[in-house]
């Protein structure tokens, strides 16, 4: 059975590129193991499709302690299905070094392997640069990377699309590199072009302590969408990321952030309340800046951290 890695930081477009994974796998037996980094899962949400298995590991990432005995059971599960291929994707925050490891316990505990054909790592090609000086699993993840797409291409100057394509050389100089935008590229040649390949041992740089801070706000009110907007426009310069979905007087609406960029789209499925998980780029601040935000467009109305 194959399996193939995406990683990624947070919002660089992994969950884009397992949809079109899915679709050009359409009819095909495949499994999906999701990690997010945060206690519900959201991205689960984006692609369900009756046609696939799903295992999903919240609050954490698989590479990390925290989770590493819910990942190799995840994995070892699958292997007692007819499947033709695995997809993972991991936390934006999950460093890879270990995963030779993981698949070692993996066949220890079934007696059966997988033909581990590597990663595909997605760099956000507007963000890259910032993120790298601070996040040291993006690092790890293009080191590790048996191919990387440059996402958001069409965002960024060919400069910097130049300065990025050769730091990602100099630590990684066998790596493909595609650009692409919406992580459109030929995904039946990547794949194809992906060969098994000894997995890395090195131990992984994640702990409970290095985490960045994360939590979930809910709320069971409709909210005022004006209001809604306001708000996001300033908590997400606290943010490397936020994700989730908001019940308004306008309607059900999905918010995606990363960095300083957020938007609203509007989501047409039931949601019961409003839950989206931050990630913070200001440590435990973020918080106390979340509650004065809250108060300042929402006064009273209950919510949950």
């Amino acid at each position: 059975m194959k399996l193939i890695l995406l990683t990624g930081f947070l919002g660089a477009g992994k969950t884009t590129l397992l949809k079109k994974l899915l679709n050009e796998y359409q009819g095909r037996k495949i499994g999906v193991l999701m990690n997010e980094f945060g206690e519900i899962g959201i991205d689960g949400q984006l692609i369900k499709n009756e046609n696939f298995d799903l295992i999903e590991l919240n609050n954490g990432s698989v590479f990390c302690a925290c989770l590493k005995e819910n990942f190799i059971n995840g994995l070892a599960e699958f292997l007692n299905h007819e499947l033709e291929i695995v997809f993972v994707e991991s936390s934006g925050v999950a460093d890879p070094a270990n995963m030779g490891i993981i698949l070692e316990m993996v066949t220890k505990i079934t007696g059966k392997s997988y033909d581990y054909l590597g990663s595909i790592c997605i760099v956000d090609g507007r963000f890259f640069l910032k993120q790298f000086d601070v996040i040291a699993a993006l690092e790890k993840q293009i080191i590790y990377a048996s191919k990387v797409i440059i996402n958001k291409a069409d965002l960024q100057n060919p400069e910097t699309l130049q300065e990025i394509v050769q730091k990602i050389t100099t630590l990684n100089p066998t790596t493909e590199i595609y650009q692409a935008s919406f992580c459109q590229v030929p995904l039946a040649e990547l794949v194809m072009t992906m060969s098994s390949q000894s997995s890395q041992n090195s131990r992984s740089i994640n702990t409970w302590e290095s985490r960045p801070q994360a939590c979930v706000l809910r709320t069971d009110a409709v909210l005022d969408y004006q209001a809604f907007e306001k708000f996001l426009d300033e908590i997400k310069f606290c943010t490397h990321r936020l994700k989730g979905f908001v019940k308004t007087d306008q309607g059900i609406f999905e918010v995606c952030g990363v960095s300083d960029l957020a938007s609203l789209k509007r989501w047409d499925e039931a949601v019961e309340t409003t839950e989206i998980v931050l990630i913070s780029a200001v440590g435990i601040r973020m918080i106390s800046d979340l509650l004065r935000l809250w108060k300042q467009y929402f006064g009273d109305t209950p919510m949950q951290i």
